[in-house]
C-alpha cells in the first residue's frame, strides 16, 4: 500500500479526533496554586494571634506552650511528625523540641520562643533543623533563645518551678531514648539579666499573683507533659489555668488568610472527587479509591486531614468505615468522606455516589431527602442562629425536614419524634473546621467567620432493627417499619458540605464538588466519558 495514503488516512484519524480531545481536556480541573496571602500574610497573622492571646491572659499571665513530641510507630521509626495545633497557631513552626512562652507584664522582651540547636550529627540521619534567623523568619518572634535554656529560664521566672524542673532532669537522666550523635557544645548563656527584663512577672509570683497559663487538661497521650507539669506546679501553690478555652475562642472565627488556605484546601479536595468520579466504578476496589485520593492530596503539597473513608455497599451505612479493602459492584452506593489538610488547616467533605452511574429508585429517595435536609440546614446557618434548638436553628431544620420525609418513606411512625429520627441519622449535623477537623468544642451560636459543616446523613443499617431494645413499644415501631426497612436496608447517603458564616447568606466553600442527584449523575458521565479520550491530569 502506498505509504503516502497510509500517513494521510492517520493524519485524517488524528484530526477527526481532535476536537473531541480539546473538548474533553477542558472537562478536568486542578486545584490553583496556594494563595497568595498565605505565605505574604503569615507573620502578620501569627503576630495578631499572640497580642489576642496575650490580652486574654493579662499581665498577670506567663504562657508556657511546648510543641508535640514525637511519636514511635514502631522500633526506631516514628510517625510523620504533626505539630501540635495551638502551638503551630501561634508561631507557624513545624519541628519538634521548640517551645513557647508569652509574658505580657514584661517591660520589653514579651514573648520567647525557645528552639532546638543546631546537630550536625543529628541532622546528618533526620535533615536541617530550623536556625534561629530561621525561626524568627517564620514565627514573627524576634527573641529566638536556644532551647536548652528553657529550665533556667522558667526557673528564674517562676522560682518555684526550680526543684521541679531539677528532679525532671535528673529523672530523665537516668534513662530513655537516645539519639543519633552526641549533644552539641555547651549552652550558650541567657542573653538577658532575667530579674531585671521580667522584674513584674518575678514578682507577681512571689506575691502569689501570678497565673500560668497551660494545656493543663486533654489526652495523656498528647498532652502527658503539659498535665504532669501543671500538676506539679499546683501542688507547688501556684495558680495554673487550662489555656485551651481562650485557643478555641480565638480559633473559632477565622482570618481571611486562613479563610483562603481553607479554600485552598477544599479546591484541593475537589481535585481529587473529580477523578474518584469518575474512576468509582464497578470492579474497583475501595483501595484504588483511596490512593487516588491520598494521591492528588500529595502531588499538591497536602495531606488527609483525616483517614480516608471509602464505603461501598452495606459499608455505606457505618458512619467510620475506614477498612477499604472491598470491591465495588453494579448497584453500589459509594460513600466517600474524605478531604485535604493544606498547611495545618483541613477540610471535611463526604459525598455518596452511584457505582453505576446512576441511583436506583430506593436509592434516590434516600439521596434527595438527605439533600434536603442539608439545604435545609444551609439556610439557617445565619449569624445569631443557633446550632441546636427549635425549628429555626440549624439542626432543628434538618431534623424537620427528616421527620417528615422518613414518615412518608414509612420508617418512621411518629412525625414529630426525635427519637425514632436517631434510629436513622445517629450522628451531628456538622461541626467547626480549622486545625482539627473537629475544632473547638461544640458550636452553640453562628457569628460570621466561623466554617462549620453541613453533613447529614440516614443509614439503615441490616441490624438497625435487631439492635434496639426488646420493648413492646419497639416491638409495635418494627412491625410497622419492617415494610419500608426491607425496601432501603443496606443503603447509606452522607453528604457532607464546608460552610463559610457570613454577615449575609452562608457560602459553601466545597461546592466546586457537585451534590445535588442529577448534577452528580451528569458529573459522573461527562467524567467516564472524557476518561476515555482524556488522561486524568
Amino acid at each position: 500500500m502506498d505509504r503516502r495514503y497510509l500517513c494521510v488516512c492517520y493524519l485524517c484519524i488524528i484530526l477527526s479526533g481532535a476536537p473531541a480531545r480539546a473538548a474533553d481536556a477542558g472537562i478536568w480541573k486542578v486545584a490553583p496554586p496556594p494563595p497568595v496571602s498565605w505565605d505574604r500574610d503569615r507573620v502578620a497573622d501569627l503576630a495578631r494571634r499572640r497580642h489576642a492571646l496575650a490580652e486574654q491572659i493579662g499581665e498577670k499571665g506567663i504562657l508556657i506552650l511546648y510543641a508535640a513530641e514525637p511519636r514511635n510507630y514502631a522500633g526506631d521509626v516514628d510517625w510523620p511528625f504533626r505539630q501540635e495545633n495551638d502551638f503551630f497557631y501561634l508561631t507557624g513552626i513545624t519541628q519538634p523540641g521548640s517551645t513557647l512562652v508569652i509574658v505580657p507584664g514584661a517591660e520589653k522582651i514579651r514573648e520567647v520562643l525557645f528552639m532546638p540547636p543546631s546537630n550536625p550529627a543529628q541532622e546528618n540521619w533526620t535533615g536541617h533543623v530550623l536556625t534561629p534567623a530561621e525561626g524568627r523568619g517564620i514565627s514573627g518572634v524576634q527573641d529566638v533563645w536556644d532551647a536548652r535554656l528553657l529550665d533556667s529560664f522558667l526557673s528564674a521566672l517562676i522560682s518555684p518551678a526550680k526543684e521541679i524542673l531539677k528532679a525532671d532532669a535528673d529523672q530523665a537522666g537516668r534513662g530513655g531514648r537516645g539519639g543519633r550523635g552526641g549533644p552539641p557544645g555547651p549552652p550558650p548563656s541567657i542573653p538577658v539579666d532575667v530579674r531585671s527584663a521580667f522584674q513584674k512577672p518575678i514578682e507577681n509570683v512571689a506575691k502569689g499573683e501570678a497565673e500560668i497559663h497551660m494545656i493543663s487538661r486533654g489526652r495523656p497521650a498528647e498532652y502527658r507533659r503539659e498535665i504532669d507539669f501543671a500538676a506539679k506546679l499546683t501542688a507547688a501553690g501556684l495558680t495554673v489555668k487550662d489555656v485551651t478555652p481562650v485557643f478555641s475562642t480565638l480559633r473559632r472565627v477565622k482570618s481571611l488568610r486562613e479563610l483562603d488556605v481553607l479554600q485552598h484546601a477544599a479546591d484541593i479536595t475537589a481535585e481529587a472527587f473529580q477523578r474518584v468520579y469518575a474512576l468509582g466504578q464497578p470492579g474497583a476496589w475501595e483501595y484504588e479509591i483511596q490512593a487516588q485520593f491520598e494521591f492528588t492530596f500529595l502531588r499538591r503539597n497536602a495531606h488527609w486531614g483525616y483517614p480516608c473513608i471509602v464505603a461501598s455497599g452495606v459499608n455505606a451505612t457505618t458512619l467510620h468505615y475506614e477498612t477499604n479493602k472491598d470491591r465495588m459492584k453494579a448497584g453500589d452506593l459509594l460513600l466517600m468522606d474524605d478531604a485535604a489538610e493544606f498547611d495545618g488547616y483541613s477540610v471535611d467533605v463526604t459525598r455518596t455516589i452511584p457505582v453505576s452511574g446512576k441511583y436506583t429508585k430506593e436509592q434516590a429517595e434516600i439521596y434527595r431527602l438527605v439533600w434536603e435536609a442539608q439545604q435545609a440546614a444551609l439556610k439557617m446557618t445565619l449569624p445569631g442562629h443557633t446550632w441546636s434548638g427549635g425549628a429555626d436553628s440549624v439542626t432543628g431544620a434538618a431534623n424537620q425536614v427528616f421527620k417528615e420525609g422518613l414518615f412518608k418513606l414509612g420508617l418512621i411512625t411518629d412525625v414529630t419524634s426525635d427519637q425514632q429520627v436517631r434510629i436513622w441519622f445517629n450522628h451531628g449535623i456538622g461541626h467547626n473546621i480549622g486545625l482539627n477537623v473537629h475544632d473547638g468544642p461544640a458550636i452553640r451560636e453562628l457569628q460570621p467567620g466561623m466554617v462549620v459543616t453541613l453533613e447529614p446523613g440516614i443509614y439503615i443499617r441490616p441490624d438497625a432493627l435487631d439492635n434496639l431494645p426488646k420493648t413492646p413499644e419497639n416491638e409495635k415501631f418494627i412491625a410497622a417499619v419492617r415494610p419500608a426497612f426491607e425496601k432501603y436496608k443496606g443503603i447509606g447517603v452522607r453528604i457532607e458540605d464546608d460552610i463559610l458564616v457570613t454577615a449575609g447568606a452562608p457560602k459553601t466553600i466545597s461546592a466546586g464538588i457537585p451534590s445535588k442527584l442529577e448534577e452528580v449523575e451528569a458529573a459522573i458521565a461527562q467524567l467516564r466519558k472524557a476518561q476515555k479520550s482524556t488522561p486524568l491530569p
